[in-house]
Order: structure tokens, then sequence, then C-alpha cells
């Protein structure tokens, strides 16, 4: 009998052996797919948007270098194979996070007084104060660069109050004063559209904390309210500030149907939805748009999209869409499955960063939003964002590539 007992325990160990090497088995192959679903996706996006830009820079090669163009996308091609092959668990080493908040700090000082006391480096384009100039390189926008590190320092503060078992109060509080201090900063470039992408990333990050539905809407309610009231007031007023004048465009755009016709403020969302018009369904084929000559201001940069669908129609946007939300999910996907509680805040800020930047260029170019300045992810001509958006890709690669190794 004692026997029989002893051979059964044996079997029955032996069959959850089994159990864990299949499942560690099954776990790689998901990891793998994910991987390279992941590098499938972005490379897809990645061709688009070259061929995005040659399309335009054909006609405006006076204004876009394809040879820059190109060692943008080299260099972040090269910080995504290399943080992919990192452990990205390193960047919440204390001493690391330290070093990323005071370069950050001082990054975002200078650009704040470097517009008065040094014009020749801190240049002014179309109002904001946010760009270095690096010799022929160009200009690079370190606001766009330092999202990453916000990130982080984001992802850095979720997680300990998670572990910790910290409230929703504590975790807001200790939490909103690293948005409080790049949105202080970043308020003296003049960069209003840059300050609404670290809001919309910071509140995307908190949704993913302990906080419940209730206190979503206590939150949601006043500010909605509010902001209703501050729309309302803009509307109806006659400020001569640019800022409030493309809020109020908007608004008389939405209501009012006032973009086409309007020469001034509402022009450029006027060229916009005349491009979408034309494209139609199935577009006027690539090569064949007409926006790109001259009469819609910054194409190549905040209003990309136009072109692409004035080429692509609507077909060739609908795919694009798909394959931002395709990507979406993918990012949250990883870090959902990831087992390091830091590791999933920065996978999901990641993705909420992606996102949220897709959804804000799409509604601008659309006139569903006041035009804010924020590029589409891996389609607008601009060193800053493409490299950004790289570096940010890699760490979520090497966050799935860890996953291999996690134990619950």
């Amino acid at each position: 009998m004692e026997k029989n007992k002893n051979i059964y325990q044996q079997q029955k160990i032996i069959e959850e052996n089994i159990a864990k090497v299949l499942k560690e088995k099954n776990k790689k192959k998901i990891i793998k797919r994910r991987k390279r679903v992941l590098i499938g996706v972005l490379g897809i996006i990645i061709v688009l948007g070259i061929l995005n830009i040659f399309s335009i820079s054909y006609y405006r090669n006076g204004i876009l270098n394809k040879t820059k163009y190109c060692l943008y996308l080299a260099i972040g091609l090269f910080c995504y194979c290399f943080l992919s092959g990192q452990d990205y668990r390193t960047l919440k080493n204390k001493y690391m996070v330290m070093f990323m908040y005071i370069i950050s700090f001082l990054a975002l000082i200078f650009l704040a007084i470097g517009g008065k006391f040094f014009p020749s480096i801190v240049r002014e384009i179309n109002g904001a104060t946010g760009w270095i100039a690096i010799g022929s390189f160009g200009t690079v926008q370190p606001a766009e660069l330092l999202k990453v590190v916000y990130i982080i320092l984001l992802a850095k503060i979720f997680s300990k109050c998670e572990e910790n078992n910290k409230s929703v109060f504590e975790t807001f509080t200790s939490s909103v004063f690293i948005l409080m201090i790049f949105a202080f900063l970043i308020f003296f470039e003049n960069d209003l559209g840059t300050i609404i992408h670290y809001i919309c990333i910071y509140i995307f990050m908190l949704f993913f904390t302990k906080i419940t539905k209730k206190r979503i809407l206590e939150i949601l309610i006043p500010v909605f309210s509010v902001g209703g009231i501050i729309l309302r007031l803009i509307y109806m007023g006659d400020s001569t500030n640019y800022k409030l004048v493309r809020i109020r465009m908007f608004l008389q755009g939405i209501i009012e149907d006032n973009y086409l016709g309007n020469l001034n403020e509402g022009y450029q969302v006027a060229q916009s939805l005349l491009a979408f018009g034309n494209g139609g369904i199935l577009g006027r084929s690539y090569g064949s748009g007409v926006q790109k000559y001259n009469y819609l201001p910054e194409i190549h940069t905040d209003f990309i999209m136009a072109l692409f669908g004035e080429e692509l129609g609507f077909i060739g946007l609908l795919f694009v869409i798909f394959l931002f939300f395709l990507l979406y999910n993918l990012i949250l996907e990883i870090g959902l499955d990831s087992k390091d509680i830091f590791g999933k805040y920065l996978a999901v800020g990641i993705g909420g960063f992606i996102i949220t930047q897709f959804l804000i260029n799409f509604f601008v170019v659309l006139g569903l939003l006041p035009v804010f300045g924020i590029p589409m992810p891996l389609f607008s001509y601009g060193g800053s964002s493409i490299i950004t958006i790289m570096v940010a890709m890699g760490i979520v690669a090497s966050i799935n590539n860890a996953s291999m190794f996690d134990k619950k």
C-alpha cells in the first residue's frame, strides 16, 4: 500500500513538472510571437511614414532634407535595437532615477530662460521656444525627448505606491508633483500642446492604478464642468491671444461650420478637410496629392495625415488607425503580462503616450480639436519625435523579453 502511494506521488510530481515545462514553452512562444508582431507593425508604420515623407519631399525638397530624415530613422532604429537588448529594470535604480530627474530639470530650466539669453542656441519655432540648435544636424526638442523620462519617473512612483499599498489619494499627491514640475517649466516655452500631452499621459497612467470608477467620476465631473465654462467664455470672448484664437476658431468650426472660407486662423484645418474630401474612399493615388504644393502649411509635420488621406483615401486612413490601435493593444498586453509592477506601469505609460499623441494629431487634422502642434508618431518630419518613439518602443521590447524570465 505504501509502495503504491509513493508511486502515485512520483507520478504526480512528474505530471506537474511536465505541465510546468509545457507552460514555459507556451509562454516563450507567446513572447516570441509578440516580439515578431511588434517588429512587424512598427516596420509597416515606418515604411508608410517614409513613403509619405518622400511624396512631400518630391515637391518640397528645399524644406525637407531626405538624408536628414533617414538619419533620424537610423538613430531611432539603433536606439530600438540597443534598448531592446538591455534590462529595462536598471531604469528604476534610485541613482538612475535621480540622474534623469536632475537632467530633465536642468534641460527645461535652460529652455525656459534660453530664449531670452541665448537666442542663437534656443530657437523659437511657431511661437514656442522649445528647440535647441545643434549645428548642421538641425534642432532637437528636449520636451519631446523627455517624455520617456517623464514616463519612467511616473512608473517608478506608481509602482512604489502599489507595492507599499498606498491609498489612491497618496498615489495621486505623490505623482502629480512630477506632472506639475514638467508642466510648469514647459509653460515658459509657450508650448501648450506639449503640456496637454503630458497631462494626457499622466491621466492615462493614473487610471491603471487602484483608482475606482467612482473616484474617476468625482474627478471628471468638476473638470468637465469647469472646462465647459471656460470654453463658453472663450467662444463668446474676443481675445487676441493666438492660443485662445485657435480654440475659438475650433469651437466656431464645430458649431458654425466656419472653417471653410476662413483664410486666417481656420485656414490650416480648412485645407486639411479639403484634402480628406479630395481623397474620398480610395484616394487620388500615391504622389498625386495637391495640398503639398504649399497650399497646406506644416503638411510635413502636424498635418501630414491630411496628405496621406488625400493620396490613399479613407481606406488608407482606416489601415493606419488599425495599425496604431494594434500597436497600442500589443504594448498594453506586454505591460499587463509583466510580473514586475514597474514594467507594467512603464509599458502602460508608453502605450498611453503613443495612442494619445496619435489621437490628438488625428483629431486636430479632422478639426475635432484645436491646433496644438502635436506631431503624428513616426509619420511627421521631426527627429526628436522619431527618436523618442523608437526609444520608447525599445523599452517595450525589453519588457517583453524580460517576461520570458518572470516568475509568479
